[in-house]
């Protein structure tokens, strides 16, 4: 009987996902080491062909030296022969002339071979030396008026032969080198080239295999990203969802806040304010009325009593203002900011610059509450934290917008940082985003703040 197929143990997808796992690692690992090996391959190749440039332009740069010595010797060689024949100044000059740079081009030639001077170069300096040192005798000679010899010629003219035979020995030798160096740089560029190619070979079989590798991960990485997205979208569908609502409810509990302050003003303003108005008219009748040894009497009571009625009155102005900024409402945007400047000025020692403009601008009633609120609460942030000396406040109107610019040199804030306290720039912020205008805050510790508001006309 055939057997039954054997049961798959639960654990082998996971099994097989490990084992896909560890072979992309070693993969990667062999992708890597193969890579070094490409660059180290590449840099010492790059490094043998730069050092036998360096090498070969070292070497030509002392050819250049001896042949330019070898030039000189010739020229010095042949002025010092004309002097002796002619005895024309002339030469002479262009013989020592040559001779202060056979001086300079010996000591060139010296630093050239200075850490490896064999005895060949040591010769070659020497019979230099012998040749420039023999014919200044020569010149000598001349110039004490003795004629000119034979032997002397004769003498310089093998002088020169010999150091031109060391010369042409000392050219072979560097020209010897550098074709050894440039054989030894093509033997290295074949070397990195073979094992480049190797490399190469073996990274072509890596990227098979990882492709394949790559293709069998791509399924589950396509559902992955399916379900990845769908929850993505399922999120933003809820972030969306619970913005908006905190945006609205933010945006009523503004409006209720302002229709509550609103009522509680009138309320004050025309309860209270008849309230301690009339106890102000009875206490004064009181006075009237009572007879004058009584009124003496009660008189510094009486005093007291129409000053704290009279403090009653202001405190309920002031209250009546904050809560209903009557000159806003009365008299525009424009005095009510004057107002709030004057307020602030005599609470603070501080120094305050304004910029507004003359006429009203045309804006909605609730854009100049929200407007004003700003300037208040900026205010009241200054004088709570801000510790500034100078206060600059503007206001521009454009024929698309209005500007609101409140700025000082205080002690600033970090904007980043999760332990600053934001209720009031965040109000700000709903204020300004309520009609659809822009914002931005600029600060840093020791750099003062920046508010700027645009709101659309």
């Amino acid at each position: 009987m055939p057997k039954a197929p054997r049961p798959v143990p639960g654990n082998a997808p996971s099994r097989w996902r490990d084992d896909l796992q560890s072979s992309t690692h070693l993969y990667l690992a062999i992708g890597m080491a193969l890579l070094i090996g490409i660059l180290v391959a590449s840099y010492m190749q790059a490094s043998a062909g730069l050092e036998a440039l360096r090498q070969f332009g070292i070497s030509s740069q002392h050819a250049d030296h001896l042949d330019h010595l070898n030039q000189l010797l010739l020229r010095a060689h042949s002025a010092s022969r004309g002097y002796a024949l002619t005895r024309d100044p002339a030469y002479l000059a262009s013989y020592q002339a040559t001779a202060a740079k056979i001086r300079k081009s010996l000591a060139v030639v010296r630093q050239d071979h200075e850490k490896n001077q064999g005895e060949a170069v040591a010769r070659l300096i020497r019979t230099a030396q012998g040749l420039a040192a023999r014919m200044d005798i020569t010149n000598r000679h001349i110039e004490d008026g003795l004629p000119p010899e034979k032997d002397w010629f004769d003498q310089s003219t093998v002088a020169v032969d010999a150091y031109q035979r060391q010369h042409n020995a000392m050219k072979v030798e560097l020209l010897n080198q550098n074709l050894h160096n440039v054989t030894e740089s093509i033997n290295n560029f074949k070397n990195a080239r073979i094992i480049t190619v190797f490399l190469a070979i073996a990274s072509l079989l890596l990227l098979v295999l990882a492709i394949s590798q790559e293709h069998n991960k791509r399924e589950l990485r396509e559902k992955l990203q399916h379900l990845l997205e769908s929850k993505n979208e399922q999120l933003e569908r809820e972030v969306r969802l619970r913005t908006e609502e905190l945006t609205n409810l933010a945006t009523y509990l503004t409006d209720v806040r302002e229709s509550e302050k609103l009522h509680l003003a009138r309320e004050m303003h025309d309860e209270l304010g008849a309230l301690l108005t009339a106890a102000k008219l009875d206490a004064d009748w009181i006075e009237r009325s009572l007879p004058a040894e009584s009124r003496a009497l009660v008189a510094q009571h009486m005093q007291r009593l129409r000053q704290s009625l009279i403090a009653g009155i202001t405190l309920k102005r002031r209250i009546t203002n904050d809560l209903r900024p009557a000159l806003l409402y009365d008299l525009g945007l424009i005095e009510a900011i004057k107002a709030l400047i004057e307020e602030f000025r005599q609470g603070e020692e501080i120094e305050v610059r304004a910029d507004l403009p003359e006429t009203e601008p045309e804006i909605s009633d609730a854009a100049s509450l929200s407007l004003f609120r700003i300037v208040q609460e900026a205010f009241t942030n200054i004088r709570k934290y801000a510790q500034a000396h100078h206060v600059g406040v503007s206001l521009r109107p454009t024929p698309s917008a209005i500007e609101l610019t409140i700025e000082d040199d205080g002690v600033g804030f970090d904007p980043e940082s999760p332990r600053l306290a934001r209720h009031g720039l965040a109000g700000i912020k709903h204020r300004v985003f309520t009609h659809g205008g822009q914002l931005d805050i600029r600060s840093a510790p020791g750099a003062g703040v920046t508010i700027r508001a645009v709101l659309p006309v």
